[in-house]
């Protein structure tokens, strides 16, 4: 999470622009990640609802990942996809 705030950060300094007129700290980063993964989720429900797939392939693997919430960390995470169609959806679950 420190690391997307600097690369955010640099980000914005090399396009010209004002840090300080960006809300640029990890709580943030992570308010506006689980809003858009709640947007993302919504939409998926939806798609799933106005079209009911006859056949769904799932696919899951247990990784271990950098954690978000520390440095230096390690976590497990499930990612799930789902492919129907010519449609993936992606998942990600935390197992901790």
């Amino acid at each position: 999470m420190r690391d997307s705030v600097f690369i955010l950060e640099a980000t914005i300094d090399a396009l010209g622009c004002n840090i300080d007129e960006f809300p640029i700290s990890k709580s943030s980063i992570q308010r506006i990640r689980t809003e858009k993964w709640k947007e993302r989720a919504e939409n998926i429900k939806i798609d799933f609802q106005n079209e009911v797939p006859y056949v769904v392939a799932l696919h899951w693997d247990g990784k271990l990942l950098p954690a978000l919430s520390a440095r230096k960390s390690k976590e497990e995470r499930l990612p799930i996809v789902i492919s129907y169609g010519l449609k993936k959806t992606h998942f990600f679950a935390e197992t901790a």
